[in-house]
């Protein structure tokens, strides 16, 4: 292709170009008389301002209503809580393979003695994790761990009649952060809202308790987090840190 034809070539796309942008003004034009011979100018039709107006206030009000639900999911996930667990100590009928041991301390009383009032009889189902997997609010026997020891003669406080087993409820389980402020039990920074969340929830408890902290740690692998529910009155997880659950003899039941 010489000049020539390329010149000529050019200027009939230039045309072409230029017929088609006129005929899409032209089109447009139509499409726009249309809408406004369409549109009524009667008075009830709304003015520019007062639309924009009711426009604002809808956006404020689905804005706040948005906001409102936002804040209500942060609120609660915020919390743990546990719907299922109770605070009370049931009978249950003995089954094969179950325990039933004699408990004489006092670090899961309330004042109603659930666990040892007039020597009652606790039911130890050993065989229940086989089956069941292991739940915030459980309350378990097992073997005070190596750590318990240690933490007993570094302080003093060992002697012959120190038991080695226990019973304590699992407050915090494998790879979760757990700490305490003022009394309050914080899981992965989140408020433990339950009656066992607290020490000072106990009717039994002293008012010292109010002031009891411990710092963050992570429960490793394998292990659990146990407390008491009457905090000074035992040793647990909070002085001498978390348990393997290999040393869990089984599930408290309930009593004979």
């Amino acid at each position: 292709m010489n000049k020539e034809q390329l010149d000529q070539t050019l200027s009939d796309l230039n045309r072409s170009v230029a017929r088609n942008l006129e005929d899409k003004e032209r089109t447009l034009s139509k499409i726009r008389l249309t809408i406004d011979n369409k549109i009524p100018t009667n008075k009830y039709l709304l003015k520019p301002p007062i639309a924009l107006m009711i426009s604002a206030v809808l956006f404020v009000i689905i804005s706040i209503s948005i906001n409102n639900g936002a804040i209500f999911r942060t609120a609660q996930e915020s919390t743990i809580t546990d719907p299922y667990t109770e605070r009370k100590l049931e009978k249950v009928n003995m089954e094969d393979g179950m325990l039933v041991i004699t408990y004489g301390s006092d670090n899961m009383e309330w004042g109603d003695n659930p666990y040892n009032y007039l020597s009652r009889d606790i039911v130890v189902d050993p065989g229940y994790y086989e089956v069941e997997k292991i739940q915030r609010g459980d309350v378990v026997f097992y073997n005070e761990p190596e750590a318990y020891f240690n933490y007993v003669q570094e302080k003093g406080v060992y002697s012959e009649d120190i038991n080695d087993t226990k019973i304590a409820r699992i407050i915090a389980l494998p790879g979760e952060e757990i700490k305490i402020v003022n009394g309050q039990i914080y899981i992965n920074n989140r408020k433990l809202d339950t009656f066992y969340g607290n020490g000072t929830n106990n009717i039994r408890s002293n008012d010292y308790e109010e002031e009891y902290n411990m710092e963050t740690i992570r429960v490793p692998k394998g292990h659990i987090f146990v407390c008491g529910d009457l905090w000074w009155r035992g040793l647990d997880s909070k002085e001498y840190g978390p348990i393997p659950m290999e040393n869990i003899i089984g599930k408290v039941m309930g009593y004979q």
